[in-house]
């Protein structure tokens, strides 16, 4: 069996065309890829927190208020003043400060002085201006220092008006002494006059 004679171009053309078509097959395979399989996300597990520890403030606020309502300062004060030691330069610490100073401005609390109260208020403003109650500590202190400023005042204008008093019963009392005297003299001087039988 004899191979047929097949012209040189015919092959060459065919093979030509082959590769064409299968440069053109490749071609397309490269622009219309399939999409890529999808990327697998791990699953996540989630994991709740502890709770937030609670900041004691709270509970200790309540009962050093508690305790001033009830009359009782001195406990409120220990209170407060424990914590503020046990809190020293948090926020917390200060604001214990802050109520040490005005639970002492409260005039229900006699056995403290106004000077006190305004020293307590001078260390808390001594923490600067970003304290959250600063401004209301600056107020209260101004107020103090007026109520104690009236206060001396009013001290002076009662000692003055209690020293006039004095004063003017001593004068009082010497003028009805002078009338008593008088009125014994004029007795003495009438019954001389009056004529024997």
């Amino acid at each position: 069996m004899s191979i047929p004679d097949v012209p040189f171009a015919q092959v060459h053309y065919r093979s030509s065309l082959a590769r064409l078509v299968g440069a053109g097959v490749l071609l397309a395979g490269a622009c219309h890829r399939a999409p890529p399989p999808p990327i697998p996300v791990p699953e996540v597990q989630t994991v709740l927190a502890p709770p937030a520890a609670l900041s004691p403030w709270t509970g200790t606020l309540a009962s050093a208020l508690r305790a001033a309502e009830s009359g009782r300062f001195p406990e409120a004060e220990r209170i407060l003043t424990d914590f503020s030691l046990e809190h020293a330069g948090t926020g917390d610490g200060a604001e214990s400060d802050f109520w040490r100073a005005l639970l002492k401005t409260d005039p229900a609390n006699r056995a403290v002085t106004p000077r006190e109260s305004m020293a307590l208020y001078d260390s808390y403003l001594s923490g600067g201006s970003a304290l959250p109650r600063y401004a209301e500590a600056m107020i209260l202190r101004r107020v103090v220092e007026s109520m104690d400023s009236t206060r001396a005042l009013l001290a002076t204008v009662r000692a003055s008006a209690s020293a006039r008093e004095k004063t003017r019963d001593e004068e009082i009392r010497r003028l009805n002494d002078e009338v008593d005297r008088t009125t014994a003299e004029l007795e003495r001087i009438k019954r001389r006059l009056i004529p024997k039988p």
